[in-house]
């Protein structure tokens, strides 16, 4: 059976950039605390224009197989940062043979090193980049249904986001929400975990470095 996450063009890739996000971040990250920036201001995000701000290895690996048993052919991702997640989901489209990721960067400058990455993995053939504030590029030209839903941009669009896009999802349809230990999300994961909804969800703990980071998994039912 063919997996490309496997494959050295791919490897080479991600290791690097896991590489360099291990490298950059703390560093950016202690840029922010030290000068006090708040999420949401211009200022933070200005400041985070150098962040990879990855998932892990271990959870790249969970969002391949996710969508490769899913056999996903329609795949929205909010928030490409540098394109990691991006070529993990690129990946399993591309070991089913075809489909499509739609993949939304607010930052033009991270969606054309994003766009580098997924060229030298050659992964872009599968992916659909759109650059800007994501309830306006996701408003239209969508497919039909939406197979797989990788929520991994500014928290406080989480909600928002999936609204938007919910008219698309069918029966079946999963949506993995990354980074969802932070306490502005507890409004989205309400609305995730009322059954009256049309969702069934569950958390979901990875581990890296040391490291515990929140996820949720979440299945259409209606």
């Amino acid at each position: 059976m063919k997996t490309s996450i496997l494959m050295p063009v791919v490897r080479q890739v991600l290791n690097q950039l896991h590489n360099d996000a291990r490298a950059n971040d703390p560093r950016v990250f202690e840029t922010v605390s030290r000068q006090g920036l708040k999420q949401g201001t211009q200022e933070y995000y200005q400041a985070m224009r150098e962040a990879y701000l990855p998932v892990d290895p271990q959870f790249g690996n969970l969002l391949y197989s996710m969508a490769r048993a899913l056999r996903a052919k329609t795949i929205v991702e909010f928030g490409t940062s540098f394109g990691i997640s991006t070529i993990y989901l690129a990946s399993a489209l591309k070991d089913e043979g075809s489909g499509k990721l739609i993949t939304t960067e607010f930052v033009p400058e991270k969606a054309e090193r994003a766009r580098k990455n997924l060229s030298d993995a050659e992964l872009e053939s599968f992916v659909e980049f759109r650059v800007g504030d994501a309830l306006q590029t996701l408003k239209e030209s969508l497919p039909q249904t939406v197979d797989f839903l990788f929520l991994d941009g500014p928290k406080n669009l989480y909600l928002d986001v999936l609204k938007l896009i919910e008219p698309r999802l069918r029966a079946g349809t999963l949506i993995v929400s990354d980074n969802t230990d932070q306490p502005d999300l507890a409004s989205f994961l309400e609305y995730l975990r009322t059954p009256s909804h049309g969702y069934l969800s569950s958390a979901l703990l990875t581990e890296s470095h040391g490291r515990q980071t929140g996820h949720e998994v979440t299945l259409r039912i209606g």
